[in-house]
C-alpha cells in the first residue's frame, strides 16, 4: 500500500484561522484556486495543537481530515457558525472561536490522488491512535450520531423536546431489553 509520504507534487498550505476560509467569488478564493487548483485534502485542528502537529499529516491532535474536489467550497461551511459540516458542528458544540481557537490547512493534490491521500492519512492515523481523526464526534458516520442528534435538538422548541423525551424513553427501554436478552443468551 502506498504511504501518504510517497505522494509527489502535493502542496501543503500554512495553517489559517477557520474564520479566514475564503468564500466563492472573492479575490482570495480565486487566487488560491489559480495557485493550487481545487482538489485536495483538508485538515482542521485547534490552534493550541498546531505547533505540535507541525508539518505532519498524521498526528494525534489533528481534529478532522477530509477531502474534496473543491476543498475551499467544501470547507466554507466549517467557517459558518451554523454550518452543516461535522467540524463546524464540533466547533459550535465545544464553544470554540473560529478566529482564535481553530485553524485549517489544505493539502492540494491531483484528482487521481485525493481519495488515496485521505484514505492513507485516515488509515495511518487509525493504526497509530485508534481513530481516523481526533474529533470523532465530527464524523458524519455512526461515531458522530449523538453529536448530530444534539445539534438537531437545539433547533427544536421546548415543547418538541418534551415530546421527543417520551419517544426517547421508549427507544431506550426497548434497546435495553434487547441488550439484556442478548446477554442472557450467553449465560
Amino acid at each position: 500500500m502506498t504511504s501518504y509520504k510517497d505522494f509527489e507534487n502535493i502542496t501543503i498550505t500554512p495553517w489559517i484561522p477557520v474564520s479566514k476560509i475564503p468564500s466563492t467569488g472573492f479575490g482570495d478564493y480565486e487566487k488560491l484556486v489559480e495557485q493550487y487548483g481545487e482538489v485536495g485534502v483538508y485538515q482542521v485542528a485547534e490552534t493550541k495543537d498546531v505547533e505540535a502537529i507541525g508539518k505532519d499529516l498524521v498526528h494525534e491532535d489533528i481534529g478532522y481530515t477530509g477531502k474534496s474536489t473543491s476543498v475551499l467550497s467544501r470547507t466554507y461551511s466549517i467557517r459558518a457558525p451554523s454550518g452543516d459540516h461535522g467540524a463546524s458542528r464540533y466547533i459550535r458544540q465545544n464553544n470554540l472561536d473560529r478566529e482564535t481557537d481553530v485553524m485549517i490547512r489544505y493539502i492540494y493534490c491531483t484528482q487521481e490522488q485525493y481519495t488515496s491521500l485521505e484514505n492513507d492519512i485516515h488509515k495511518e492515523t487509525n493504526d497509530r491512535y485508534g481513530y481516523r481523526f481526533k474529533w470523532t464526534d465530527a464524523s458524519a458516520g455512526n461515531t458522530g450520531n449523538a453529536s448530530m442528534a444534539i445539534d438537531l435538538v437545539n433547533k427544536l422548541t421546548s415543547e418538541q423536546i418534551l415530546d421527543m423525551i417520551v419517544e426517547l424513553k421508549k427507544i431506550a427501554i426497548q434497546k435495553n431489553q434487547q441488550e439484556f436478552l442478548e446477554r442472557l443468551k450467553e449465560v
